[in-house]
């Protein structure tokens, strides 16, 4: 067991930790990884396949997870060897474009898919980690602190990495030197695990598979919890990608302006993610969280009404991250880790990221083919130009709205 003083040194590292990833993060991922794919020559389904290939990753880490941590105790050793098979080595997927063929969209997404299977292994088990050293009274006062940092950490190289992917002419070479740097952080991120406090279990294996079917089997909170947020997920996803796939093709953005609207976001994940910790510790995860995702529902009208103008974007962006990531985000973590049953958190954990992927991988995949069945249309409404964009958002939207009703009924048992 770690004493309370290798605790308190295990969440400062963590800290540490999460402010490296976070600038691997703003290198390598969201709108510029996106950003990538369209410059690669992706069309609908093919993004529709990358905005899936991340969550069915996540649908089939258990099986992963499950064969390889059977002979596993210690999660520091696992996680490690997970993080350097797929951070320091992101850079690849812009060497793909050297590939003279029209397979080179479809090949980046084969490694892309590897790596995300990678790292949805690690999840789990950090998760449980977290468990382990953060108590469950200090939940939303410590993942509101820890968040706050990495997320002012995340802005700041957000808005690094757009500005040197524009003054770098957003071709090859710009997209390689930003996505190197990124895969340098990776490396850091490794050194960081490797300081990590951690205790091996001698004769407890870190997955035992045969869980699984009693996680599934047994009513708990849990599994009411995990039902109900997989139905509003999935049609959720059914956006897929295509918001920032809008912004890029439609809108005309460069990654300075994608970039400022990241952080713009960021920064109020990481003003008001404290605040929601807090009231989640007062008030209770779940009750603040019904809260939280009926406002984010109904937020995402505002991507039908969506225009160029950044005194439209900019505060629309704003109270995304503050209900979206700093709300939904930290308070339905926090409430997982709550009601998590306590005879199999990494596998529960493993199971849930599972089952909440798969409906947001229908989601996505969903996204392509609506796309293109709306592609032809297009007609001007007042100031707004009515596309194949919008008509997929506002499918999502509906199917949301009933999906949150449904949500909101759920009763949950004393704990």
């Amino acid at each position: 067991m770690l004493n309370e003083l290798q605790k308190s040194h295990a969440r400062k590292i963590s800290i540490i930790e999460g402010s490296v990833s976070a600038v691997w993060g703003s290198f390598t991922g969201g709108n510029y990884l996106t950003g990538l794919f369209i410059w690669l020559g992706a069309g609908p389904i093919s993004i529709s396949l990358y905005g899936a290939s991340g969550p069915l990753a996540n649908v089939i880490q258990p099986f992963f997870l499950a064969l390889l941590g059977r002979s596993v105790t210690n999660k520091k050793k696992f996680i490690i060897i997970s993080v350097a098979l797929f951070k320091p080595l992101f850079f690849i997927l812009v060497l793909t474009s050297l590939i003279n063929s029209g397979l080179k969209v479809w090949i980046a997404l084969a490694v892309l898919f590897f790596f995300q299977i990678v790292s949805s292994m690690a999840g789990p088990v950090w998760t449980r980690w977290m468990t382990d050293i953060v108590g469950r009274e200090i939940y939303g006062k410590y993942f509101g602190l820890r968040n706050l940092i990495t997320q002012i950490v995340a802005a700041a190289s957000t808005l690094l990495a757009g500005y040197l992917l524009d003054i770098w002419g957003k071709g090859f070479w710009a997209f390689l030197f930003v996505f190197v740097i990124g895969s340098v952080f990776g490396l850091l991120d490794i050194l960081a695990f490797m300081h990590q406090d951690d205790e091996s279990l001698p004769n407890i294996k870190l997955i035992n598979y045969h869980v699984f079917p009693d996680l599934l089997k047994i009513p708990t909170n849990y599994r009411k919890y995990m039902i109900s947020i997989m139905v509003w997920i999935f049609t959720m996803n059914i956006f897929g990608p295509y918001a920032t796939v809008m912004m890029i093709s439609e809108f005309k953005y460069n990654y300075a302006i994608l970039g400022l609207l990241s952080v713009v976001s960021s920064l109020a994940v990481a003003v008001f993610q404290p605040i929601f910790g807090k009231l989640g510790d007062k008030f209770g995860n779940f009750k603040v969280l019904r809260y939280t995702l009926t406002i984010q529902t109904m937020l995402n009208v505002g991507w039908i009404l969506a225009v160029p103008s950044m005194y439209y974007m900019i505060p629309f962006q704003l109270i995304l991250g503050i209900i979206g990531t700093a709300g939904t985000g930290l308070i339905s973590s926090n409430f997982l880790m709550e009601i998590v049953p306590s005879f199999g958190k990494t596998e529960a954990f493993a199971i849930y990221a599972s089952i909440t992927n798969l409906a947001a991988f229908g989601g996505n995949m969903i996204s392509g083919f609506l796309f293109l069945l709306f592609s032809r249309i297009h007609f001007k409404f007042i100031i707004w130009n009515f596309d194949a964009y919008r008509f997929v958002f506002m499918i999502s939207v509906l199917a949301s709205v009933i999906t949150l009703y449904n949500f909101l009924r759920l009763k949950m048992a004393s704990y």
